[in-house]
């Protein structure tokens, strides 16, 4: 199997190019809200201090409790990102292959 995105095959058994262009496209509205919510969102090293053994790896590490909790919502983050990415990529397929179904949306 290939690392390449699998896209649906538009026919007349299956779910129309319409409600699936609708409905992808609400779940990218869905995703760039939920960006929005987490940007506006507080994440502050204060909030994980003092978590360490030793207050001067709380200041000056990077592996400090806020240094890797950073790093793990990074890499949430990324996964919310790639996800557009692949909405974004059934939609453009479905567009491509159904250039009338633009005006659904």
């Amino acid at each position: 199997m290939t690392n390449d995105t699998i896209l649906p095959t538009i026919h007349p058994n299956g779910t129309s190019d319409q409600v699936l262009l609708r409905e992808y496209y609400e779940i990218a509205v869905s995703i760039e809200a939920l960006k929005e919510k987490i940007k506006a969102s507080t994440f502050h090293g204060r909030d994980y201090y003092p978590q360490d053994d030793d207050p001067i790896k709380d200041a000056l590490m990077d592996t400090n409790a806020f240094a890797m909790a950073h790093n793990q919502r990074n890499v949430h983050l990324n996964n919310i990102d790639d996800f557009g990415v692949y909405i974004a990529e059934h939609i453009k397929h479905i567009l491509k292959n159904n250039p009338d179904t633009i005006n659904l949306i």
